[in-house]
């Protein structure tokens, strides 16, 4: 018979308590934690360092929960294994949670038994192609859903608020959300009431349509191919969107931007929010999808009309001198802005080009 087992790690940062340097309040709490999350209590042990820091082990039938205080900085590492019913385990952490108010708590379970499986990790890691990758904690998983295009996450952050992810790729975040829309939309100022037709290429988060509408705008035409991502934001980032999606002055089409550009109306100013890397989506190579993508965005623009767009890291040298090299045959006028973006963690690059 092969062993099975839950195994939850978890980390409380900046506990509001007193009681991280006392084993006998320590021991109390936990045997109070086993009773009332329904596991079975057997013996308990503690051992108080010098100068400060305790371990406390408590047998239960079930298994075993060990903690080890961290008093100087007011953090506990948790573990808590068990045979039986995780759901008693989930209990357990949560009266932890209540009885000691950590500032933060970052969790991961384990499947154990033969190989070792991490089954809820309280990080996402949005990896990157140029040598490293990014880890963001997560305080709670507000929306996930797979949808027919992608898996769509929106989660809570300590420090970046509420972000959006689209296959583990972070899209956008309340608390900077403004400089990036901004990077992408401050092209306009000349024309602040003088826009008859603007197009957002993506953006389903709705950000950038709230920054255009302040340049007032006859109409906003947002293309998007994924529903879902444009409902989840209208519900999970108002501080994002806030109510743009409601304005008469806004159609959204869901559809490949591919087949809306290649008829329809023109556009005094195009903001295209599209990922330059296509490939999980097309047959064709990128430099001839791109290609045939910016020829369908000119089309779709008025003489002297502005384009803008975001291009990418200031570290993906490959697709800034491919997106340079089809900015430049087709557009004049091409300028860059590099901006730096905290929830990014880098500089990401913006352009704007005429018609």
């Amino acid at each position: 018979m092969k062993s099975r087992g839950t195994h939850h790690v978890v980390e409380l940062l900046n506990c509001n308590s007193k009681i991280l340097n006392s084993p006998e309040e320590l021991e109390k709490l936990v045997v109070e934690g086993i009773e009332k999350s329904g596991l079975t209590y057997e013996k308990i042990i503690s051992h108080k360092f010098n100068p400060v820091g305790i371990t406390v082990l408590a047998i239960i039938s079930e298994s075993h929960i060990a903690l080890h205080t961290y008093p100087e900085a007011g953090n506990i590492s948790l573990d808590v294994y068990t045979c039986s019913d995780a759901k008693k385990q989930e209990k357990f952490i949560r009266f932890v949670q209540r009885k000691l108010k950590p500032n933060s708590t970052r969790i991961a379970e384990v499947q154990r038994g033969g190989t070792i499986e991490l089954i809820n990790p309280s990080w996402i890691v949005s990896e990157s192609d140029y040598d490293y990758e990014v880890k963001y904690y997560i305080d709670k998983v507000l929306y996930a859903k797979r949808s027919k295009y992608q898996l769509i996450e929106i989660v809570q952050n300590k420090t970046f608020g509420r972000m959006l992810f689209l296959d583990r790729d972070l899209q956008i975040a309340e608390y900077d959300a403004d400089i990036y829309n901004k990077a992408l939309v401050n092209i306009l100022k000349p024309l602040k009431g003088n826009l008859s037709k603007v197009a957002v290429l993506g953006g389903g988060d709705g950000g950038i349509l709230h920054e255009v509408l302040k340049y007032k705008p006859d109409s906003v035409t947002l293309i998007d191919i994924d529903e879902d991502v444009v409902e989840a934001s209208k519900k999970y980032l108002k501080k994002i969107c806030y109510k743009a999606f409601d304005d008469p002055r806004v159609k959204v089409v869901y559809q490949d931007v591919m087949k809306f550009l290649a008829k329809g109306p023109k556009f005094d100013a195009i903001i295209s929010d599209l990922t330059m890397h296509p490939e999980a989506f097309t047959r064709m190579d990128r430099p001839t999808y791109l290609g045939k993508l910016f020829d369908r965005i000119k089309s779709r623009l008025k003489k002297g009309g502005i384009l803008s767009m975001q291009c990418s890291s200031v570290f993906d040298n490959e697709t800034f001198e491919l997106v340079d090299e089809i900015l430049n045959a087709r557009f004049s006028e091409v300028t860059y802005n590099r901006v730096y973006i905290p929830s990014f963690c880098e500089e990401w690059i913006f352009a704007a080009a005429k018609n």
